[in-house]
């Protein structure tokens, strides 16, 4: 067995390190310490005294012959000893590693801190003077010890190894340092517990820092996706001013060619009235000549016997007479294409003006409701904003029956309205008909999306379906019945009657008197809970749907009998109340017949439902 193997046992309790000079204590339990931990020990009393307590049992341990003359434990100091040589082997390697690295800036100091990013080594001195921490452009550094903190050595207390953190001063101390040294009395954890603090708030920074980090990841995974997208949109946006620049191009060239027919046509023509002006003057200037010739030679003739022989007074006379016939040349006709002035100034300011525009198209119109209600038509408003300043919209209405069918979706809309106001009136309905309606609106970016499907109808409210007992206990009955579409129940509220069949009894025949009936719920939902009923009691209900157009008729009668009560039952409240209300809605719920399948298929937005089954909306009042 190794000396190494009893190093526990070879420990002080007091600076937690190997025995020196151990002595033992007089506490009756022979344990031991070394003798400058016991002077520190004396001198740390708060009360001078000649005792001591013991640091591992706290006994009283008299001091009456003085610190110094406490037993040496020669045997425990035999035992430190060997185990001292052998570690002496690693005490010389560590001091080898020491001496080899020498400080970079003195050259003449062991090196005892390394700056990774400068890649320098630093003696203490150096390290303060050339390399604070204070200085904002080192903050950033990171420095490390040369060696592992485990071999490193007091600098004060020779062969005492750091292995306590002095948390006032914040620096790593030996036993010694804590016993006779600076730090007497200064609070100190174990250089493990340090190590773990710091790296436990080490680990809180980086957690922090990668949740900054993974955020600035996020952003930049978003940046570089929206730049990918902006390229990509851009790219789209060249392409179709490349194109529809194109398309401009070809029809300029296109115009061109058409222009140019217009102005060749028009030459034609005008180099065709020219042409036969000049025809005609030329016509003229050939007998006109042939007349000025045979004057001019008669004339030329010196010889007055062949003068006077020639018939001249003939000759005057066409002269004469083709003067007095001719009239003066016609004007030349204009040349330029009169009435073909071609002004661009419009059409280069028009492609001058070529620009990008935002595109705002208007939001979906909200709050469509019916503002009134006839047998055959209704009124119908709604909200919606508009996306530019002194943009105004235009508003498109759609109507469409509406059907508890799985074709409900086939059903064509049929465009009712297209203008500028918030509200229009569809008429020509057909009496107690449900139908269907959206509205969008358009600007000059483009048409925005449909509204939310409402579903409006005419008329007095039709009947209602029968009634349905959905949960029943021997004081109350919870009722459902089937009616208008959910979306129209605020304008149509439902009344109903309940009478006892043994009063109704008692007038044979007349089960439909008004006497009889009694006015139990009047509101918009289309269930409701009877309460305060008597036990194996039946009743009779029916109900009828009333809007601003009146009453409409009512359903058929329907009878049901209070179970008896039970023994649970007769513990509940004497008013017949529920106590947990959200358990009746959930009763009520389950209880009513699952919706065809047909009524699956029509449009969420379009909720209506004209079966037994209650819908979504419908709850049970209290």
């Amino acid at each position: 067995m190794l000396a190494e193997d009893f190093e526990d046992e070879l420990t002080c309790p007091v600076c937690l390190m190997l025995f020196t000079d151990p002595r033992t204590l007089p506490c009756g339990n022979s344990h031991n310490v070394c003798l400058e931990c016991a002077r520190g020990l004396w001198r740390n009393q708060t009360v001078p005294t000649l005792t001591i307590n013991c640091p591992v049992c706290r006994a009283t341990c008299s001091l009456a012959n003085g610190v110094e003359r406490l037993p040496l434990n020669l045997a425990l100091k035999n035992m430190v000893e060997k185990l001292e040589a052998a570690q002496k082997g690693k005490t010389a390697k560590k001091t080898s590693i020491r001496k080899k690295f020498k400080c970079d800036v003195c050259e003449k100091k062991p090196a005892v801190m390394e700056c990774v990013t400068c890649v320098v080594k630093y003696c203490e001195a150096c390290l303060e003077t050339c390399h604070p921490k204070e200085r904002a452009v080192f903050k950033a550094h990171v420095v490390t010890p040369m060696e592992p903190v485990s071999n490193r050595e007091c600098d004060t207390h020779e062969g005492q190894a750091l292995s306590f953190f002095c948390t006032q001063c914040g620096v790593m101390v030996c036993a010694h340092c804590l016993l006779m040294g600076a730090h007497i009395e200064h609070p100190r954890i174990s250089l493990h517990t340090a190590v773990q603090e710091r790296k436990t708030q080490l680990q809180e920074g980086m957690e922090l820092l990668k949740a900054k980090r993974n955020a600035v990841l996020e952003f930049t995974q978003r940046a570089d996706a929206s730049v990918q997208e902006l390229e990509l949109n851009c790219k789209q946006m060249r392409d179709q001013v490349k194109r529809e620049c194109y398309e401009l191009r070809d029809h300029v060239s296109k115009l061109e060619v058409k222009l140019h027919s217009v102005i060749d046509s028009h030459e034609r023509e005008k180099c065709a009235v020219l042409m036969g002006q000049v025809e005609g003057q030329r016509q003229k200037l050939t007998i006109w000549s042939s007349l000025l010739d045979r004057a001019e030679q008669i004339v030329a003739n010196e010889d007055g016997a062949v003068f006077l022989d020639v018939d001249t007074h003939k000759l005057d006379k066409q002269l004469r007479g083709a003067v007095e016939a001719s009239v003066s040349p016609p004007p030349i006709a204009n040349l330029s294409p009169g009435g073909l002035t071609l002004n661009m100034g419009a059409a280069i300011s028009c492609i001058s003006s070529m620009h990008f525009t935002e595109f705002l198209v208007p939001p979906a119109p909200a709050d469509l409701n019916c503002a009134e209600v006839t047998s055959t038509s209704l009124l119908l408003t709604w909200n919606c904003q508009t996306k530019r300043e002194g943009d105004r919209n235009t508003y498109i209405v759609e109507q469409a029956a509406y059907v508890l069918s799985e074709h409900q979706a086939e059903i064509p809309w049929k465009e009712i309205y297209q203008g500028v106001n918030r509200s229009c009136s569809s008429s020509g309905l057909e009496e107690q008909t449900s139908y269907r309606f959206r509205v969008c609106a358009v600007n000059s970016s483009g048409k925005g999306p449909w509204s939310q499907i409402k579903v409006f109808s005419t008329g007095v409210p039709r009947t209602p379906g029968d009634i349905c007992l959905v949960d029943s206990t021997s004081r109350s009955l919870v009722l459902a019945w089937a009616g208008e579409p959910a979306k129209r129940t605020q304008h149509c509220t439902y009344v109903l009657e309940m009478s006892e069949a043994e009063e109704e009894n008692r007038v044979a025949g007349n089960a439909n008197v008004s006497s009889l009936w009694q006015e139990i719920y009047s509101g918009h939902w289309r269930t409701f809970l009877v309460g305060d009923l008597l036990p194996e009691q039946t009743y009779r209900f029916r109900v009828c749907g009333v809007n601003a157009l009146g009453r409409g008729d009512y359903s058929p009668v329907k009878s049901f009998t209070t179970p008896p009560q039970t023994e649970e039952e007769a513990s509940w409240p004497a008013d017949g109340e529920v106590n947990d209300e959200s358990q009746c809605d959930d009763v009520a719920e389950q209880s009513l017949n699952a919706p065809s399948e047909a009524e699956n298929t029509i449009d969420e937005n379009a909720t209506g439902n004209l079966s037994c089954p209650m819908e979504e909306e419908d709850m049970v009042p209290r």
